[in-house]
């Protein structure tokens, strides 16, 4: 029986291809075999942003905060009792030291001094001729005695009443600024009472307390720098360090001097002290690129020539409005500027440089690195 042409060909191409399919199997030809294509060890690392700082050198700074000061102070008070007669400067006057501010009502002693001198006088002449005559044999020594204990109480009572009577004229102690002036034309004043404050602000001061972790770094004497709200950095030096802490606070009381020609200042202003420290290597950076590792310490984390990460500790050196210095790192050092947060301490990175420029400098230290190498061996 013939076979019709159709099923006849669906036949043979079945038996072809099982005996292709047999013949793959048991056959021994040692030809290469096909693999897929393997990334390479650069592909299946994680790509993170380096940038190459350099350091420079760098002074700190110790900043402890405050407020001016005048460099000396002090409120008048009357000697004398009597009623305020004329003024002849006001607050915010500037004075010269003995300079007239106002005066109290002498009432009378103009004249109890002209007669406590007159007094001297004539106490004076019976004290000589009683000398004269106790040379002469004409007078005893009690007598004498007594002469001359009259003459001196009648200075005394001459020099008491010259000093009531320059109190009535109250001038100012020193240069200065008058301040909170506390009685007007026709106030009564008895002894003690408060008049008119006088402020010295040539030189002026910055007052400020620092903590005692800081205390080794401030010495009397040292130059600093003091900054005012507006002005320019004022250069002075610390005049006093207190040796007792604020008991409350655990603070030591800090003075900076400024010299001040103008002798014009307010009292309380906001202000700080900057003290300069030792220069050292630092590196300018974001704070940003600053983390913590799992002991609590304070890095970032650089790529060294293998493109290995490294937890470099870092300490901080100056802050600065747009960034921060900081110390400890490697001269140059590239660190990790994006995706440090993506990778751990020891993990191998693919490093992406910033600039061109950067890559090409990093090209350069890597055959320096191989020369030197192969040199050695």
């Amino acid at each position: 029986m013939k076979l019709q042409k159709g099923p006849a060909i669906a036949i043979g191409s079945f038996a072809f291809i099982s005996l292709w399919m047999l013949t793959g199997v048991f056959t021994s030809d040692n030809t290469a075999e096909i693999k897929a294509p393997v990334k390479s060890e650069v592909d299946t690392l994680f790509s993170v942003q380096v940038e190459r700082f350099h350091a420079k050198p760098i002074t700190p700074e110790l900043v402890i905060h405050g407020e001016t000061a005048p460099s000396r102070h002090v409120l008048i008070s009357s000697e004398v009792s009597g009623k305020v007669t004329a003024i002849h400067k006001r607050e915010g006057d500037f004075v010269k030291k003995g300079q007239l501010i106002l005066e109290i009502d002498p009432k009378g002693k103009s004249q109890q001094l002209n007669q406590a001198k007159a007094m001297v006088k004539q106490k004076t002449l019976e004290h000589k001729a009683n000398q004269s005559l106790i040379g002469k044999g004409l007078q005893n020594e009690t007598r004498l005695a007594a002469s001359e204990a009259e003459l001196e109480a009648a200075k005394a009572q001459l020099e008491l009443l010259t000093i009531e009577l320059a109190a009535t004229k109250i001038r100012a102690p020193f240069s200065g600024i008058l301040e909170n002036r506390q009685v007007e034309v026709g106030s009564y004043l008895r002894g003690g009472d408060a008049i008119i404050e006088v402020m010295d602000f040539n030189p002026f001061i910055i007052k400020s307390f620092a903590a005692e972790k800081d205390l080794p770094l401030i010495k009397t004497g040292v130059t600093a720098f003091g900054h005012t709200q507006g002005s320019e950095p004022l250069q002075g030096k610390i005049r006093y360090v207190s040796s007792t802490a604020n008991k409350a606070s655990r603070t030591f009381a800090v003075e900076l001097e400024i010299p001040n020609p103008s002798e014009r200042q307010a009292d309380g202003v906001t202000a700080n002290i900057s003290i300069p420290l030792k220069t050292t290597d630092g590196v300018f950076i974001s704070p940003a690129l600053l983390s913590l590792n799992e002991n609590g310490v304070l890095g970032a984390k650089i790529v060294n020539d293998q493109q290995e990460v490294i937890f470099n500790p870092v300490e901080l050196v100056k802050a600065e409005a747009l960034g921060i210095w900081v110390s400890g790192l490697p001269n140059p050092v590239d660190l990790i500027v994006v995706g440090q947060s993506f990778v751990s301490a020891g993990e191998k990175v693919n490093p992406v440089y910033k600039t061109p420029v950067m890559a090409e400098d990093v090209a350069k230290q890597v055959n320096v690195n191989d020369v030197q190498t192969s040199e050695a061996n």
